[in-house]
């Protein structure tokens, strides 16, 4: 009854590298998340390092194997970024992320600003809203829970501010912003529908 427990859970070691511990663990990544290629080899290294500095290994020899990992589940499909881009501009959208923010967290994960650019227009353009920014402000603003969808009345200018703050953090320009907290009832109640 003595025996002193750890707070806190003790970190596995990690595996020594082979080819073969790194394609399942690349397969099992790619089973849990949709991810780019680039983000897949980030990963991939990651294990590497932390594998060889623990081991004595040199990460040299085994970092070859993640580029040709990569680029094999690229031609046979598993790894697609302009597929990964899409999904994520279309699930960050409803979020209600702006462009900025939507540039900055792809840019994270390794895809090229073209390819985000060229994502962002063709989700945009399928999207049948006149100003996408204003439309993903306003999701914003209503899973925030302010502008018209404040539970109370403002109580000053602070708290108005207050708004236009969280707006303008998540990369929303002052006109945006002021436009999407200035929405009517009715246009709300017209708008929202299906949702």
């Amino acid at each position: 009854m003595d025996e002193k427990r750890p707070n806190r859970r003790q970190r596995r070691l990690p595996r020594k590298i082979d080819a073969g511990y790194l394609e399942n663990a690349a397969l099992y990544y790619l089973q849990r998340y949709a991810t780019s290629s680039q983000n897949l080899k980030n990963v991939l290294t990651r294990k590497i390092r932390r594998s060889c500095a623990h081991h004595g290994d040199d990460p040299d020899q085994f970092l070859p194997l993640v580029d040709k990992i990569a680029l094999r589940y690229q031609e046979v499909g598993l790894l697609d970024d302009k597929v990964y881009a899409e999904g994520r501009v279309a699930a960050l959208r409803r979020q209600g992320l702006s462009k900025q923010a939507i540039q900055q967290k792809l840019s994270l994960k390794g895809l090229a600003a073209a390819e985000i650019t060229q994502a962002l227009a063709r989700i945009d353009a399928a999207a049948n809203e006149d100003d996408h920014e204003l439309a993903a402000a306003r999701r914003l603003a209503r899973r925030k829970k302010i502008g018209p969808w404040r539970s109370r009345p403002l109580s000053d200018d602070k708290a108005a501010h207050k708004e236009l703050a969280v707006l303008a953090r998540a990369g929303f320009s002052y006109d945006t912003a002021k436009r999407a907290l200035q929405t009517s009832q009715e246009s709300i109640d017209t708008e929202y529908l299906d949702f």
